[in-house]
């Protein structure tokens, strides 16, 4: 009779281990301490950017909300803001792009909280908070909930990096919040169709990457990313990958096609005329050598953030040449970390090292202005996308230091893993605290980030300007001997900025306008011609010289470039009143009352039209037409 007891099997001397996850229970997922780990990190970035609540708006928020007409209109311009292309609400730009997913947001903002800066930081703060949560949820799949200690330390340095502060602070960056968090969102959805192969998972995981793209389109740089992710590092199942990646192509593709039908509507689909400090280099050697070292600052500004600052543009980066440190620097610091991630990767196609330095090399490439040159020469939030390969580089380092160990609440008691993260977060967490507050305003910005580049000429045009818009904007009851003091001020940063970059359009035009409120029209015209023949043509300085040829009493030319601004921009009102002045001077009466009429149907919320038609009214003693205009006027004015 056989012996039914269990026999204890041996195994064979020389013979490989039995696999004891056959006998052993395996660890169920626990989803309360994941919901702990994500309400941590929200927590720590409540907490870290809770000061930016009492920042008003700065830099290019302007642009997207407080000056942008069809933002302004809330709920209602969300339709023209889906077929138009992103600054068409603000003015025309000859290289626009599509990003109508922000601007719908924060139509929807204006529509509930108006122009209160407050409620548009609270939502920068949630959407940060909520691309670090998506950031954590990706790693730990990504680990195979293996290393969620990583995975948490890795989204830990993402919060609380310096670099960080300017997409976070700066309203306007919520563009790239979104386009982060719907990409990440895509990336968790895409894992979750390769385990379970539910076609509704990959259907919603495209859908997320279109709005990530309609969000900005630099996404882009995730698509060798995602090759690389699901054909190699989680490939359970090869034909899902193939359907992830195909899948991710024709998003792209779509997308690519609509940004290009709306900006060859609007004409907005042109080359840059760029005039940035790699476009007007002195020589190819020059341009790429420069372009290889502002690699390297993006690189060193990850390892330490100083200085930050809002603009790098108008030779804030002087020009390098291949006999400079800093060139060989960068290029044996790129070259040694892709011979890592390579050789790491041959050796081993599921390396998580390689697959931080790839992230990281294939998300700054597009920035690299070896495709195009990018607005600016470089910005700290191009490294928002990047840095994640960073965090995860950084993590794997802390983990090698202080031991793996599967569970996040563990590191933080670790002894060695505190002995590096409690000095990174004090350090990190205090710059980050502390840039958020040069965000206050405009003034406060460019006066704190001057003192690091004070010869840079975007950051001598930013403060000139703000100055003279300071000017511009005071009541009539302003200290002038003070108005004067400001104005001076203005102007000398606004001359420095042309005396560092000479063929500087902006600064020209806005020293033009700054003449104009002086009344130096002659130098007003120098100056507005110049910026014109710099750039491809703005409606606003197309206007200012209309306005200069006014004061000068040269109708005829006047009326000829109002009519060019007008042609630009359909709905700018201003250029209607100039035309209006002109034929009053000229005694067309009736061709002055029709301009303003069509200043009005251009855009009814500017009071100028309705300013000229009252004094009109009561000059001819029409006291009820005057009195129903100068009401229009201050209804607009409040």
């Amino acid at each position: 009779m056989a012996d039914k007891r269990a026999k204890k099997i041996v195994p064979k001397p020389g013979a490989p281990a039995m696999d004891r996850s056959e006998h052993e229970p395996v660890k169920q997922y626990d989803r309360s301490r994941s919901i702990l780990l994500c309400a941590l990190l929200a927590v720590v970035v409540v907490a870290l950017y809770a000061n930016t609540l009492q920042n008003g708006f700065a830099l290019d928020d302007v642009m997207v909300l407080k000056e942008n007409t069809i933002v302004m209109q809330g709920t209602k311009g969300i339709p023209e803001l889906l077929s138009t292309p992103h600054m068409h609400g603000y003015s025309f730009f000859p290289d626009d792009t599509y990003r109508p997913l922000p601007l719908v947001m924060l139509a929807a903002g204006y529509q509930f909280f108006g122009m209160n800066a407050g409620p548009f930081h609270w939502l920068n703060i949630l959407l940060y908070a909520a691309c670090v949560i998506m950031l954590f949820l990706f790693l730990d799949r990504f680990f195979e909930r293996k290393k969620t200690g990583v995975a948490f330390i890795a989204s830990l340095i993402f919060a609380l990096h310096p670099v960080h502060t300017e997409v976070v602070a700066n309203i306007k960056s919520c563009d790239e919040l979104l386009c982060f968090f719907f990409g990440f969102l895509s990336l968790n959805l895409f894992i979750g169709y390769m385990k379970w192969g539910r076609i509704l998972q990959l259907l919603a995981g495209t859908a997320s990457l279109f709005l990530a793209y309609l969000s900005k389109e630099t996404v882009i740089g995730l698509l060798p990313v995602i090759v690389l992710l699901f054909l190699f590092y989680v490939n359970d199942d090869r034909k899902r990958g193939v359907f992830i990646a195909v899948g991710s192509v024709v998003v792209t593709a779509i997308f690519l096609g609509i940004r290009a039908h709306v900006l060859s509507e609007y004409n907005a689909n042109q080359a840059s005329n760029s005039i940035e400090m790699l476009a007007v280099a002195p020589g190819i050697a020059i341009k790429i050598a420069t372009e290889i070292t502002i690699m390297g600052r993006y690189l060193l500004l990850l390892f330490v953030p100083y200085p930050l600052l809002c603009t790098y543009g108008g030779n804030t980066i002087p020009y390098a040449g291949f006999m400079d440190i800093g060139t060989w620097a960068s290029l044996l610091a790129y070259g040694g970390i892709s011979w890592v991630g390579i050789s790491r990767f041959l050796k081993n196609k599921k390396d998580p090292w390689a697959f931080g330095i790839f992230f990281y090399l294939f998300t700054t490439f597009l920035f690299s202005n070896t495709v195009f040159l990018i607005a600016g020469t470089m910005g700290e939030r191009l490294l928002f996308f990047a840095s994640v390969g960073f965090c995860i580089v950084a993590a794997l380092g802390i983990e090698r230091f202080a031991g793996a160990n599967e569970d996040a609440f563990t590191y933080l008691k670790n002894p060695k893993a505190l002995a590096v993260m409690i000095p990174l977060i004090i350090l990190f967490g205090g710059m980050t605290f502390a840039r958020n507050k040069d965000w206050a305003d405009n003034y406060t910005l460019y006066k704190a980030d001057i003192v690091k580049a004070p010869n840079s000429a975007m950051l001598n045009y930013y403060l000139g300007l703000e100055l003279e818009m300071t000017v511009a904007g005071a009541n009539e009851k302003e200290d002038s001997a003070k108005l004067n003091g400001i104005r001076k001020e203005g102007l000398h940063y606004l001359n420095k900025a042309i005396g560092l970059s000479p063929d500087f359009a902006d600064a020209h035009a806005t020293l033009g306008n700054t003449y104009i409120m002086l009344g130096q029209y002659d130098s007003a015209e120098v100056h507005e011609r110049r910026s014109l023949a710099l750039s491809l043509g703005n409606e606003k300085t197309i206007n200012n010289l209309a306005y200069v040829y006014y004061r000068e009493r040269k109708f005829p030319e006047s009326l000829e470039w109002s009519k060019k601004a007008i042609a630009i921009n359909a709905n700018y009102a201003t250029p209607h009143t100039n035309m209006a002045r002109c034929y009053f001077e000229m005694g067309k009466n009736d061709s002055a009352v029709h301009a303003l009429h069509m200043g009005i149907a251009a855009d009814g919320t500017n009071s100028g039209p309705y300013q000229l038609l009252a004094l009109y009214y009561r000059s001819i003693g029409v006291p009820d037409s005057a009195a129903k205009y100068a009401a229009l006027q201050q209804k607009c004015q409040n």
